[in-house]
């Protein structure tokens, strides 16, 4: 008798069963896992940028303004202190928010009046409050700014 080489019609669906059912328990937690690393991303960012503004602030011995949209956010030096910039104004960051994660405005902890704030030039925040961010699945994370600069998160959930 010969010996036959290859594989049998069997034996594949055996293998493809077998890989489909690690696909079928792996790909959710990657996925939960990828979610969670956004939302890490997003949130250190945001705490590097607002500390940024207030370090920015003190060293320019100027308003640096953050202003808030449901995709992400600007900061930049603030000299005429409108609120607005202008095109003398040094942008310092513009940040997009990672796919699946926004600002929640509408959320009752959200704390920063017409989504904006403000640092001087002692590093203080003129208006004080608290940042929403959420995921796809839920998750919610605060990001807090107290009027004398300390900015800290809070994990709700």
């Amino acid at each position: 008798m010969k010996k036959e080489r290859g594989v049998s019609f069997l034996e594949l669906l055996v293998v493809l069963a077998v890989i489909a059912v690690v696909g079928a328990i792996v790909t959710p937690n990657f996925i939960r896992w990828r979610n969670n690393a956004k939302m890490r991303d997003a949130v250190d960012n945001l705490m590097a940028d607002l500390e940024m503004a207030k370090l920015s602030a003190v060293k320019e011995n100027n308003f640096v303004a953050v202003l808030f949209d449901p995709e992400g956010y600007q900061v930049f030096v603030d000299k005429a202190n409108f609120w607005v910039r202008d095109v003398d104004e040094r942008l310092l960051r513009d940040r997009r928010l990672p796919a699946g994660v926004t600002f929640d405005f509408g959320h009752e902890n959200w704390g920063f009046t017409n989504n904006r704030t403000r640092f001087n030039s002692r590093g203080r925040a003129n208006i004080a409050g608290t940042a929403v961010i959420v995921n796809l699945e839920g998750q919610q994370r605060d990001v807090k700014v107290s009027t004398l600069g300390r900015i800290r998160v809070v994990k709700t959930n």
